[in-house]
This record gives structure tokens, sequence and C-alpha cells, in this order.
């Protein structure tokens, strides 16, 4: 990216991971604005009081495009770039433009158009009913006619990749099937993003993938056989998570999150350099994806990873004691928590016993 100015918009406890997210696209966070609580104006999303503000800030600071970390409505979007004068992106439009900088195969970049022509239709949908009632000019300036085939040619499109991503999951469902045949068990490396799964998946299978500091680096899932005590088994890095993912993502990359919902055992990968509260939400939201995507009744490892990073002994063991406490009351079947560190391979050995211990009780 350009390096534009660029400003937040978000909840207090979303702030720190939008800001993380769009500065990962290359962009200058200038300026952010907090807000409270889940009151959402009819027409604006934000608030009188909040959207002057923003136009306060615009200009002062020169700002080219705000990031809303939220799911807007297409009349929020389109509301806001009349009144504002400069591109609105929301939460999931954030998340397409990441992914789009990682996607190297055909089924990533596929999965990547199929969501954003679907989170783009219904603001299509807008701006053509604006445009019959005079309030807007034809989407792109074509006129009402044009602006009506183009929204017909979306939604061809997107029928025709939602066949192709049908198609390539079918066939990635078979190869797990043979996979099974030969009787090698699966594990899943999953976790939020930038938390080191990729560097773990290239410690455990002797690759060398490449390892990017910022989010979402990840977006085909990576699989590999590797043996462990003379037991072969598959390894499989996939996309990061992040808290209240948007039920859009799960769809559109079902076909990646499937290779977790099969695999007989997960690790959820956390960096353990952050804070209890930030560990804490983190898991609980690897949790609730797990549910969602059918991960259920299965084992799985919480890999506390980083920990070459941590110079107290005493902050780490608090860190896995509520790891722990946490998993007691909010995970029903088996789990472990192992520290570790990917990078300098510390617990290696461990995290492997673990993966052996588990495989043997689950075949």
């Amino acid at each position: 990216m350009d390096g534009s100015n660029v400003l937040v918009v978000a909840l207090n406890e979303d702030i720190d991971e939008a800001k993380t997210l769009v500065e990962t696209l290359g962009l200058n966070v200038v300026d952010e604005i907090i807000i409270k609580g889940k009151r959402v104006d009819t027409n604006f999303y934000l608030s009188k009081g909040k959207l002057n503000l923003l136009k306060e800030l615009i200009a002062r600071n020169n700002i080219s495009k705000v990031y809303i970390y939220d799911e807007l409505k297409p009349r929020h979007i389109i509301n806001l770039m009349k009144e504002l004068k400069v591109s609105v992106t929301d939460r999931i439009g954030l998340i397409l433009e990441i992914f789009a900088l990682h996607a190297g195969s055909r089924e990533a970049k596929l999965q990547i158009e199929m969501l954003r022509l679907k989170h783009e239709l219904p603001l299509i949908k807008e701006w053509i009913r604006r445009t019959k009632l005079g309030e807007l000019p034809g989407f792109l300036g074509p006129g009402g006619y044009a602006t009506d085939a183009y929204y017909y040619s979306v939604r061809r499109r997107y029928a025709r990749i939602k066949d192709e991503l049908l198609k390539l999951r079918e066939r990635r469902s078979l190869e797990r099937v043979k996979r099974s045949s030969y009787g090698y068990p699966q594990v899943a490396i999953s976790g939020y993003t930038n938390a080191g799964k990729t560097t773990l998946f290239n410690v455990l299978t002797n690759e060398s993938k490449p390892v990017g500091r910022g989010m979402f680096t990840t977006i085909s899932p990576k699989v590999k056989g590797a043996l462990i005590s003379d037991r072969k088994v598959i390894f499989v890095d996939t996309v990061g998570f992040i808290r209240k993912v948007p039920a859009e993502v799960i769809e559109a990359f079902y076909a990646t999150l499937e290779e977790i919902a099969e695999s007989n055992l997960t690790i959820v990968l956390l960096d353990s350099t952050e804070t209890l509260n930030i560990i804490t939400d983190k898991l609980k939201a690897s949790l609730e994806i797990l549910s969602r995507i059918g991960y259920v009744g299965k084992p799985i490892i919480v890999a506390l990873n980083k920990i070459d990073v941590i110079s107290s002994k005493e902050d780490l063991n608090s860190k896995i004691e509520a790891v722990e406490d946490f998993l007691d009351s909010n995970y029903r079947w088996g789990w472990r928590v192992i520290p570790l560190s990917a990078l300098k391979e510390i617990n290696l050995d461990l995290l492997k016993k673990c993966i052996l211990d588990f495989i043997e009780m689950s075949l």
C-alpha cells in the first residue's frame, strides 16, 4: 500500500485489533475514534456528535479513508461517503483487503472474490435503489439500465465462483479420505492470527513456508506429513482466527476451515507475551470458532507460544494457570496446556509427546 493517512473507528474492546489490521496494509493510522455501546444511528451508524468529530479529524489530518471496525449496512456506507467525501470501509471490507495481499492459490483468490462480491451485492442493490429514486447518479456513472446489468452480472459471477469452490471442496474432501484410508491422523494448527502458526508448522514438518509478521499471512491451508516417533502425522496450517469473525468469512473459507473440523486433534496457538485478558479473550474466540465450524467432541492442545520472550517465570505460570482454569470451565472434552517457543524449539518434544498421547486415545 501507499502509506496513506487513515482513521479508525471502533469499540474500545476492538480498537487495538482494528489498528493492527489496518497497519498490516501499510497504512498510516493518524487518529482514532472510540465508540461506546452498540446504539447505531439509522442513517449514519455514528451519532451526530461522532460524525461531526470525524469531519473535523478528516479535514485536520488529510484523511483519505475511514475504517469502521463493525459490520455496516449498505445505507450506512453510502450515507457516510456522501457526508464525509472520503472512502469508507467496514470490518469485512478491511479483512478482504488483507486477504487479497496474501492470496496465492487459485482457491484462495476465488474465496476472496466470492466474499467480496457477496459483501458488495447489497451495497450495489442499495445504490441501484437510490439511483432510480434520483438520489444518486448511475453506478460508476453509466445510468440506470447499465446499473441493473452490472448487478446481475455480479450475481452470475458469484454463482459461478460458488460452484467452482464447491468442486474444490469436494476434491479436498477426497484427498482427506485418501489420507485417512492410509491411517494417517490429521492435526490442525489453528488459533488467533499472528500467533506463530506457520513457524510451528515449519518446525514440526521441517518445512520452510514463508512466515510474515502481518496478520492473515496464511490464506490457503498448508498440508504436510511428518514423522513423530516413527508415526506419520499430517499437519495442517490454517487461516488465523479473529474475534467475532463475520459469518461471511466462515462461509467463504469453509473449505479451508473444514480441514480443522475434520482433524483428529487441533493445536490452538496463542501469543503468551500478550496480557492475560487478551489471551483469555482470544482463547474464548478460538473456541467459539471451532464450535461454529463443527470441531466438537475432540481434544485440543492450547500452546502458549513465544515463551522465549517472557522474562518473568511467575508471569508465565499465572497465564498457564488462568488458561487451565478457563478450559476447565469452558471446554468439556480433552485438553492440555503447553508453554513453548516454536522459534527456539523450546518444549517441542513435550508438544510432540502430547500430540501422540491424544492421537492414541482418539484412534
